[in-house]
């Protein structure tokens, strides 16, 4: 008994669909996992990339602060450098203006004067001239070489 042609026409199709399938599927398969394992390694280089990004964008906000803290800290000292170098002098002048009063009333008080009195002017004297070396000194140390003098 012979097969109508459309059931041999159909055999054949149905055997070649079998053997492209047995040969096309493997390299199909591999294909698909090639293609798959080259896009996750894709992303991975991606992510790693932007992570390395993130990373560089941090430690610079990092450095930043960090600048910006140092300068901070630097506009600090140098105010209270100065604040300090005004108190120096508020202080020098405040002694200079006790040391002038008390020569002021020891001057007026010496006309009569005894030897006691005498004894303090010279003290007093002194006095003024340790301040005078101890004011030019702390003068030179500061780099201020001015030495003139404010009466």
């Amino acid at each position: 008994m012979e097969l109508p042609a459309f059931v041999i026409y159909l055999s054949a199709g149905a055997y070649i669909a079998i053997m492209i399938a047995v040969l096309g599927v493997p390299q199909m398969l591999s294909s698909y996992f090639d293609l798959r394992a080259r896009r996750l390694e894709r992303q991975e280089n991606e992510s790693s990339i932007e992570r390395r990004h993130q990373e560089m964008l941090a430690a610079q906000a990092r450095r930043e602060e960090q600048e910006e803290e140092r300068r901070r800290q630097d506009r600090q000292d140098e105010e209270r450098r100065r604040q300090d170098e005004e108190r120096r002098r508020q202080d020098e002048e405040r002694r200079h203006r006790e040391l002038v009063a008390l020569i002021a009333v020891a001057l007026g008080n010496g006309r009569g004067q005894d030897s006691g009195q005498s004894e303090i002017v010279r003290t007093l004297q002194q006095t003024i001239e340790d301040l005078r070396a101890e004011n030019e000194s702390l003068r030179k140390r500061n780099g201020n070489g001015d030495s003139s003098e404010e009466s």
